[in-house]
């Protein structure tokens, strides 16, 4: 198995796959590979390159909060109330949004918090997403998302992991990346169990498979418990520094095709290996 982080990673602008990779990747998976994809995206958007990939596959998302089948129907979800750490982004004056298994279950992707003001970065992402979001106050909210984040500067997301750490630093864990082409980051919070590697253990019985067997690829912190899991950890060239320490190997640029030397050094290690 191959599992593929998708910004930074597989994902070029626009949700598309570059054609050789495609391809390449393609031929992997016709040839007994399963290529899966791992991402902190929700599902709606994963679908966008899963279409620009060509063939279904199955899908961790939400940072492993969420898998789906190449049917798209839910596998596993687990979800968690936001209210512990509500306030506490109010008074940070940061908007908490909150997602769904939406298209398991119908409504809004992603629920965002009616009282704070929003900032910039917010006020894009709403105004893109306008078809698939809710606004309301999330004070009478229930055990009933998966994941939950914030956009905001480095140092006031900063502000807010150390204090969720903190106050509930067992339950809930925060994980902050950038966000992608602009100066504005993303704090992602979610139940402290949850990640990748655990939304991949979800599948690996239905093929028999073993940690020995699964190569993962990422670029971000947020890659860090797969790549460091699987039997085969890959950080991109573009990579965070700690996750590229972490890696077995860096492979090249998620701007020139560098899941192509993962899929060589697959192809190179199945026939080593060929019984």
């Amino acid at each position: 198995m191959i599992a593929l982080d998708l910004d930074g990673t597989l994902a070029l602008q626009n949700h598309e796959v570059s054609p050789l990779t495609r391809d390449a990747l393609d031929d992997l998976h016709h040839n007994g590979v399963e290529v899966v994809i791992a991402t902190g995206r929700r599902y709606r958007t994963t679908r966008y390159v899963i279409e620009n990939l060509g063939f279904d596959v199955f899908a961790v998302c939400n940072g492993g909060a969420l898998v789906k089948a190449p049917d798209q129907s839910t596998v596993y979800n687990e979800n968690f109330s936001i209210l512990p750490f509500l306030m506490l982004t109010r008074e940070l004056n940061l908007t908490l949004f909150a997602q769904r298994d939406a298209h398991d279950h119908g409504g809004a992707d992603f629920v965002l918090d009616s009282v704070p003001a929003w900032n910039e970065v917010t006020d894009r992402h709403v105004a893109n997403n306008h078809d698939w979001c809710e606004v309301r106050d999330l004070t009478n909210s229930g055990k009933e998302f998966m994941v939950a984040g914030c956009f905001g500067h480095e140092k006031e997301l900063n502000r807010l992991a150390d204090q969720i750490a903190n106050d509930n630093g067992s339950i809930y864990k925060t994980i902050i990346v950038p966000h992608l082409e602009s100066e504005w980051f993303y704090c992602e919070i979610s139940l402290a169990h949850v990640d990748k590697w655990q939304g991949l253990r979800k599948i690996l019985p239905q093929f028999n498979l073993a940690t020995e067997n699964v190569c993962t690829v990422g670029d971000q912190l947020n890659d860090m418990a797969m790549v460091t899991a699987a039997g085969h950890g890959v950080a991109m060239a573009n990579g965070h520094a700690e996750l590229q320490a972490a890696a077995d190997f860096v492979c090249g640029h998620n701007q020139s095709d560098g899941i192509l030397d993962v899929i060589d050094y697959i192809h190179e290690h199945n026939r080593r290996y060929q019984v």
